[in-house]
C-alpha cells in the first residue's frame, strides 16, 4: 500500500514554501534594527549570487542559441533517410538498432477549450507542412464538454480543411465532471490519450512506435521538428526512459502584445533556454514531445492537479527510480505571447498565467509523499529534488523584493549603521555587482532580437526599437507580475485556498488593428 501523508502533515509543507518566503521578507525589517550587519551581508552575498546566475546565464543562452540555430537549419528527414543515425554509442545499443524511422508515428495532441478557430487553423497549418509522411502524422482534437456546442462546429470546420492531410483526425469529447477529477488541461489530455490508446490497440501500433506531441491550442512547429524529435528518439538507449522537451518561444504574436508580455515572453524563454543546460534543473514544462509507452506506464497525465507539466515530471521521476531523463530538444516551439481583449485584460491573464505557473510549488507535499514511499531512489537525491523545487520558488517569490528594497533597509530603519565602515560602503559594493550583472541582460536583448520570428508587414522597421526599450520595464514587471503572482499562489497554499484552473485568454490579431507596442 502507499504511503500518504495525514492532512495534518499534509498542510505543514503546504506551509513551508509561503512561510520561507513571508520570513525572508519580513524578518530583514526586524533585523535591520538590531542586527543590520546581517542584513548588509546577506545583500552582497545575494547581489553577488544575481552576478554569477547572470553570466552563467549568458554563456549557457550563447552555447543553447548556437545549438538551435544549428537544429533549425538541419534537413532532418534527409539525415533519416541517409542512413547516418548512429547504432550504439559508447557500446550502448540505441533505439535505431531496432526502430526503422519509417515506423515511428507522430500524433499531435491539441488541447481545445474556446480557442478561436483561426488560432486552431494556423496551428494545424503548420503541422501539415512537415516533411513526415501524412500516413505517419495524426491529430487528436481533444475537447471539452463544457466548452459547449460549438465544439463540434469547430471539429467538423477543421476536419474538413484538414482532414485529408492526417494519417487519422480524431475528435475526443471530455466530459464534465467526472468524479475525481478538477477542471484542467491534463484531465482533457489524459481523456483523449486513453481514447488514442484504444484507437492504436485496434490499429496493432505499439505504443514504443508512438510519439505523442502534448501541444496548447497555439503550439506551431518548424517544418523540421517531428523528423528532428524522430532523430532523437532513435539515438536514446534501448530502455532509457525519457522526455523529450523543447524550447518554448512565445512569439507567434510578439509584434502585436503590450511591452509589459513582451519581457515575461521572452524572460521564460531565456530562462528555459538557460535550465535546458543544466540537466538536474531541466524539467518539463508546458508542451513537450514523450514516447507513447512512458506515458501510459505512468497513468497519463493527473487530472487533479494544474501544474500537470512538473507532476508529470515527478510521477515519472519515481514510476522509474529517478532514472527518467529529459532531453532537451534544440528546435524550439512557437506560442503565443498571452494577448486577450483589451491592455487590461491581458494584464490580468498575463498575471493569472505566472501564479497558475507559481502554483507548481502545489508539488512539494506530494514529492514529500512519494519520497517517503519510495525506497530505492538516493536519499540526498530526493532531498536535492525538493530543495530545488524549494529555491525555484523561493527566489521566484523574494528575489525581486530583495533587489528593489532590501539595499535601503539597514540604513532606513537604523540610521546609525550608515556611520560604520560596512553600512557606508554597502550601497556602493552593491550598485556595483548589479551594474556587472546587468550585462547578462544585454545578452539576453541580442539573442531575444535573433530569435524574433520575421517583422509582419503592418510593423515599421522601427518596430525592432520596442524589443530594446522594453527592457527599462524589468523592475515593475518582476515586482507586480513576477514576485506578487508567486507570493498570492504560496499564500493561498498556506491558507488552504486552493486555485482553481483559469484558462489564458488568446486573441487572435487583426494586422489592421495592432493591438499596440
Amino acid at each position: 500500500m502507499s504511503f500518504k501523508l495525514s492532512h495534518f502533515w499534509k498542510r505543514i509543507f503546504e506551509v513551508i514554501p509561503g512561510a520561507l518566503s513571508w520570513f525572508a521578507i519580513i524578518g530583514p525589517i526586524f533585523l535591520s534594527f538590531y542586527w543590520p550587519w546581517i542584513i548588509a551581508i546577506y545583500i552582497l552575498v545575494f547581489d553577488m549570487y544575481w552576478f554569477f546566475r547572470s553570466i552563467r546565464l549568458s554563456y549557457f543562452t550563447i552555447i543553447m542559441y548556437r545549438r538551435m540555430r544549428k537544429a533549425m537549419l538541419t534537413d532532418w528527414r534527409a539525415v533519416l533517410e541517409s542512413g547516418d543515425v548512429p547504432r550504439e554509442s559508447d557500446g550502448v545499443s540505441l533505439v535505431s538498432k531496432q526502430t526503422n524511422y519509417n515506423d515511428i508515428y507522430h500524433v499531435v495532441l491539441l488541447v481545445h477549450y474556446k480557442e478561436p478557430l483561426d488560432l486552431l487553423e494556423r496551428s494545424i497549418n503548420s503541422y501539415c507542412e512537415s516533411s513526415v509522411p501524412k500516413e505517419k502524422l495524426w491529430l487528436v482534437l481533444a475537447q471539452e464538454e463544457r466548452a459547449g456546442d460549438q465544439i463540434n462546429q469547430v471539429f467538423k470546420k477543421l476536419h474538413k480543411k484538414f482532414a485529408h492531410r492526417f494519417g487519422k483526425f480524431i475528435q475526443t469529447i471530455h466530459p464534465a465532471n467526472i468524479p475525481g477529477e478538477i477542471k484542467c488541461k491534463s484531465a482533457n489530455a489524459t481523456w483523449g490519450a486513453r481514447k488514442l490508446k484504444t484507437i492504436l490497440d485496434d490499429s496493432n501500433v505499439g505504443y514504443d512506435k508512438v510519439i505523442i506531441h502534448n501541444f496548447d491550442s497555439d503550439t506551431t512547429t518548424q517544418k523540421n521538428y517531428f523528423d528532428y524529435v524522430t532523430y532523437k528518439y532513435l539515438t536514446t538507449p534501448i530502455g532509457q526512459p525519457t522526455s523529450y522537451q523543447p524550447v518554448p518561444l512565445y512569439s507567434n504574436n510578439i509584434w502585436d502584445v503590450p511591452a509589459m508580455m513582451r519581457v515575461v515572453a521572452q524572460s521564460c524563454t531565456m530562462v528555459l533556454m538557460y535550465n535546458s543546460m543544466r540537466p538536474f534543473w531541466f524539467q518539463c514544462f508546458s508542451c513537450r514531445s514523450d514516447v507513447f509507452k512512458t506515458i501510459v506506464a505512468i497513468n497519463y497525465w493527473a487530472v487533479d492537479s494544474i501544474p500537470e507539466d512538473s507532476r508529470q515530471y515527478f510521477d515519472s521521476y519515481f514510476h522509474y527510480k529517478g532514472k527518467i531523463v529529459i532531453e532537451p530538444l534544440h528546435i524550439p516551439l512557437r506560442l503565443d505571447a498571452v494577448l486577450a481583449g483589451g491592455y487590461w485584460r491581458t494584464i490580468v491573464n498575463q498575471y493569472n498565467q505566472l501564479r497558475r505557473w507559481a502554483w507548481g510549488i502545489v508539488d512539494f507535499p506530494y514529492i514529500v509523499e512519494k519520497s517517503i514511499d519510495d525506497h530505492e531512489i538516493s536519499l540526498w537525491h530526493k532531498l536535492g529534488k525538493m530543495g530545488l523545487l524549494l529555491q525555484n520558488h523561493f527566489v521566484r517569490a523574494v528575489s525581486a523584493i530583495h533587489i528593489a528594497f532590501l539595499g535601503w533597509m539597514p540604513g532606513i530603519l537604523n540610521p546609525a549603521f550608515m556611520s560604520t565602515v560596512l553600512g557606508y560602503n554597502l550601497h556602493i559594493f552593491a550598485r556595483w555587482i548589479l551594474t556587472f550583472a546587468l550585462g547578462g541582460m544585454f545578452i539576453g536583448i541580442f539573442l531575444n532580437i535573433l530569435l524574433l520570428p520575421p517583422r509582419p508587414p503592418h510593423k515599421s522597421k522601427w518596430a525592432y526599437f520596442n524589443f530594446i526599450w522594453q527592457w527599462l520595464l524589468v523592475p515593475v514587471v518582476s515586482l507586480v507580475l513576477g514576485s506578487v503572482s508567486a507570493l498570492d499562489a504560496q499564500t493561498r497554499l498556506m491558507f488552504g485556498r486552493y486555485l482553481e484552473y483559469q484558462v489564458t485568454e488568446k486573441a487572435v490579431v487583426n494586422p489592421k488593428a495592432p493591438a499596440g507596442t
